[in-house]
């Protein structure tokens, strides 16, 4: 009977441990989220054409968000495109700003 009791409160102790996990902020890049969008800006040409017009729509989205979806948008070039507008000034504005 004891060990009834003994074993299903370790159960309990030990489920309530392994379900806990820490909480997320997708408002702070993880590192390796900061070492993309660091790899993303150096790879960026260094005199892009100015554009007025931001690559996406950015409301609601967390910083993590945004900076996973600039990531990979970006082209192999170093550029980022909408549609045939070269929007890589916005794009680099946007991810330094994170």
């Amino acid at each position: 009977m004891w060990y009834n009791i003994v074993m299903k409160t370790a159960l309990l102790i030990f489920s309530a441990v392994v379900t806990a996990q820490p909480l997320v902020n997708d408002d702070v890049l993880e590192p390796s989220v900061g070492n993309e969008v660091d790899h993303a800006i150096s790879i960026a040409p260094t005199n892009p054409p100015p554009s007025a017009a931001a690559p996406f729509s950015t409301n609601g989205l967390s910083r993590t968000a945004i900076a996973v979806r600039l990531v990979s948008s970006q082209r192999a070039d170093g550029r980022w495109l909408a549609g045939t507008n070269d929007v890589t000034a916005a794009a680099l504005d946007l991810l330094k700003s994170l």
